[in-house]
């Protein structure tokens, strides 16, 4: 009796009365159009996910180069204060031992100094100038991520009931005055 249920692999679906090979051929038909749109929908969500991330380290690179660009300007201003710090300060040596004789060479040499100084403290406004800027490199990263944000609640708004829309419509305000005091 047990050897009468016993049957090989390829003998189950004709013993079995309910399936016939038609049907079965039609579930496999149906189910590789199935799979053929889910292929089809993982590489549409691997495009989009591609260019999303493309596009943000391109934003990314260019806000580096910038900083960069930052960095190498302010490296070479440092260099040129410092060069310039000490050749004012040859000159003043210079000019102090050619004024040592004559009241009216030292009066040169004082009018000479002057000049030196007001262009150091040029020079420092511009530098204070410039180390202000990784700050403002900093605000427009910060504000651009305020502005993805405030696009996101508004996406967001628009799955949520009214109640919850004002709440959010007050924090969106908000993040754009944020945004706004940074600029």
């Amino acid at each position: 009796m047990s050897q009468e249920k016993i049957k090989p692999v390829g003998e189950e679906q004709s013993s079995n009365p309910s399936f016939t090979p038609d049907e079965v051929s039609n579930v496999r038909q149906d189910m590789s159009k199935v799979a053929l749109a889910v292929a089809v929908l993982a590489i549409f969500l691997l495009m989009i996910f591609y260019y999303t991330v493309n596009s943000t380290v391109q934003e990314f690179s260019g806000k580096v180069g910038l900083i960069e660009e930052t960095r190498t300007m302010t490296q070479d201003i440092d260099e040129k204060v410092d060069s310039e710090m000490s050749a004012v300060q040859a000159d003043v040596r210079q000019l102090t031992q050619k004024a040592e004789g004559t009241a009216g060479d030292l009066q040169k040499a004082e009018e000479k100094i002057a000049g030196f100084e007001s262009q150091v403290e040029d020079m420092d406004e511009r530098i204070a100038a410039l180390e202000g800027l990784p700050e403002v490199v900093r605000n427009m990263v910060l504000g651009g991520l305020l502005e993805e944000i405030s696009h996101k609640t508004e996406y967001v708004g628009s799955q949520i009931s009214e109640d919850q829309k004002e709440k959010l419509e007050e924090a969106r305000r908000l993040m754009n005055e944020v945004r706004e005091d940074m600029y």
